[in-house]
């Protein structure tokens, strides 16, 4: 969510029955305000929030130029001092999804992570892993799974370039009840003429991302439209705690996580 419109977007914020309180807002608005102006970013957005045990993690990403390829993501326990997560490996998104401890609230702390799919006398059953790298991974999995825009929100320049646009101004009401309106924010995954064979208003500059009625299986989204059917809001059923809204017919949207980085892999068996 923008950081900026905060106080303007809390009353569509309802994860897990939190609401954003004054105090966070305010917390987030002066931290978050100076970290953007020091690193020059066009836009600052909070991302969530990841409980932990001694202390809850609050993230926030800072976007230059490219709103795909030039996201930062920050961390803090403080609001005083923003950390820069490093880049997910692949090995630590695979350990962080089968990792069973809660987070504790120390970027230095160390856990080990059990491969049952290993057998008992491999050395590489039992694995180490710090909490920053848990933290950055469990991050970008949720971010290439469940981070989502509204159709038209993203927009790719003729030379390349993904930029948030400024002419987006939201969705009508029919478009706000088809999942193929919400786009993954990640470089496409599916063949880049999927969306030309099944979009009869197909546009370029707006579908190069993978829409989410395509994701499996089908069902492990939760879209509703409440206010009378001005509001949408998106769930995923695979991260507990991700939340999306679009207010219909206007720019404004915004994406939030708040839960325990906790992916339920039971959801094809719940379906």
């Amino acid at each position: 969510m923008n950081v900026h419109k905060l106080w303007e977007y809390r009353e569509y914020v309802k994860v897990n029955g939190i609401m954003l309180t004054n105090e966070l807002i305010s917390l987030l608005q002066t931290s978050l305000t100076m970290l953007q102006v020091e690193n020059h970013f066009t836009h600052m957005q909070y991302w969530g929030q990841i409980y932990g045990v001694d202390r809850d993690y609050h993230i926030a990403v800072g976007i230059n130029r490219d709103a795909i390829n030039e996201r930062k993501y920050f961390y803090t326990t403080d609001f005083k001092f923003w950390g820069l997560l490093p880049k997910a490996k692949k090995k630590y998104k695979f350990l962080s999804l089968i990792a069973n401890t809660p987070f504790r609230g120390d970027i230095s702390e160390k856990i080990k992570v059990l491969d049952e799919a290993l057998d008992q006398g491999d050395p590489e059953r039992c694995k180490n892993m710090k909490e920053e790298k848990r933290l950055a991974a469990t991050i970008s999995n949720i971010c290439e799974e469940a981070e989502v825009c509204a159709r038209g929100q993203l927009v790719k320049q003729p030379d390349g370039v993904v930029v948030v646009s400024p002419n987006f101004y939201g969705l009508t009401g029919p478009e706000a009840k088809l999942l193929k309106s919400y786009l993954h924010i990640r470089p496409a995954q599916h063949k880049w003429n999927t969306n030309i064979l099944t979009r009869a208003d197909y546009n370029l500059s707006m579908d190069f991302l993978d829409s989410i009625d395509m994701d499996i299986p089908n069902g492990c989204w939760n879209l509703t439209l409440e206010n009378v059917g001005t509001v949408a809001y998106l769930k995923s059923l695979y991260w507990p705690g991700m939340m999306y809204f679009h207010k219909v017919r206007t720019p404004d949207a915004g994406f939030l996580y708040v839960g325990n980085g906790r992916k339920n892999l039971d959801v094809p068996f719940l379906i």
